[in-house]
C-alpha cells in the first residue's frame, strides 16, 4: 500500500489499542480465500466487521483510514453500538453532490455537514495545508485551537475536535509495527512462512511486555524495558541462569 510506512511485504489486517499499542486481533491477507467473510459491501467493510467481532461490549470508538471508511460501514457500526471516525474520499459513492463540490480557501477554515438519513453521522472538512475530510459518528461539530508552523512562525489556528481526536488516536497500527521491530528476531529467508512466524513471535512478545508493564506499575521497582524483558524471556526459555539479570552466581555441576 503506497501511503503506508511498509509499502511491500505480507499484508496483515490489525486491530490495535491506540494508547498502549496492544494488538487485539489480526488476520493475514491471503486474497479472496482468507478467513474474512466476503460480501458485496467491499473489502474494507468486511475487514472492519471481522476484526471488530472480538469486541464483546459496546461503546468503543474505532478509528480507521479512507481505505476502510464508508458511510454504510459507519451506519452499521453505530447500529451495533460502536462509534467510529475515519478519513474519507468525497468523490466516492453515497455522498451528496454539494459535499463533493465544497472547497475551503484558508488554513483553519472548516465546515461540517449532518447526514439527514443518520443524524448521528457528521462530515467534517478542514483546511490545513490541504483539505482533510472525515466522517464520524462519535463527535459533534466543536472547534478548538491548535498550533501549526506557517512560514517558519508557530501560529494558532482553529481545528475541529474530530480532527484533533483523529490525529491523537489514529496510527496505532503504524506505531505497533514500529515497536514490534525493536530488537527484532529477523533473519533473512527465502521462505514466506518464516516472516509470518517472525511476526507471530514479535507480536506475542510485544503484547506480553505491555501486560507485564501494566501489572508491575504499582510495585516499587521500575518495570523492565523491552530489551531487558526479551533477554529475560530468552534466558527463561533456554533454562540458563544469567548473572546479568539475576545478579547471582550459579554453579551447575553435571
Amino acid at each position: 500500500m503506497p501511503m503506508k510506512p511498509a509499502k511491500r511485504g505480507i499484508k496483515v489486517w490489525m486491530q490495535c489499542y491506540s494508547r498502549l499499542r496492544y494488538v487485539y486481533n489480526f488476520e493475514p491477507y491471503c486474497g479472496k480465500k482468507d478467513n474474512v467473510p466476503r460480501s458485496e459491501k467491499g473489502l474494507g467493510y468486511d475487514v472492519i466487521h471481522f476484526l471488530c467481532s472480538c469486541l464483546k461490549s459496546t461503546g468503543h470508538h474505532i478509528f480507521f483510514d479512507r481505505f476502510f471508511s464508508s458511510v454504510l460501514l459507519m451506519r452499521d457500526l453505530l447500529n451495533a453500538g460502536q462509534y467510529s471516525t475515519g478519513t474519507i474520499m468525497l468523490n466516492r459513492k453515497f455522498h451528496r453532490e454539494n459535499i463533493k463540490e465544497f472547497k475551503l480557501k484558508t488554513a483553519g477554515e472548516s465546515k461540517s455537514f449532518q447526514c439527514i438519513e443518520t443524524p448521528d453521522l457528521t462530515y467534517t472538512i478542514w483546511k490545513d495545508k490541504k483539505e482533510i475530510a472525515l466522517v464520524s459518528t462519535a463527535n459533534k461539530y466543536t472547534i478548538e485551537s491548535t498550533k501549526r508552523r506557517i512560514g517558519g512562525i508557530v501560529a494558532s489556528i482553529l481545528c475541529p475536535l474530530t480532527i484533533r481526536q483523529f490525529n491523537k488516536f489514529m496510527g496505532g497500527v503504524d506505531l505497533t509495527d514500529q515497536k514490534r521491530q525493536y530488537y527484532d528476531v529477523a533473519r533473512k529467508s527465502y521462505k514466506w512462512w518464516f516472516y509470518m512466524y517472525r511476526f507471530f513471535i514479535n507480536t506475542a512478545v510485544k503484547n506480553d511486555h505491555i501486560i507485564y508493564t501494566l501489572t508491575n506499575m504499582t510495585n516499587l521497582k521500575r518495570p523492565m524495558n523491552l530489551y531487558t524483558f526479551k533477554m529475560g524471556l530468552i534466558a527463561s526459555l533456554i533454562k540458563k541462569k544469567l548473572a546479568a539479570f539475576y545478579r547471582h552466581t550459579y554453579s551447575n555441576h553435571f
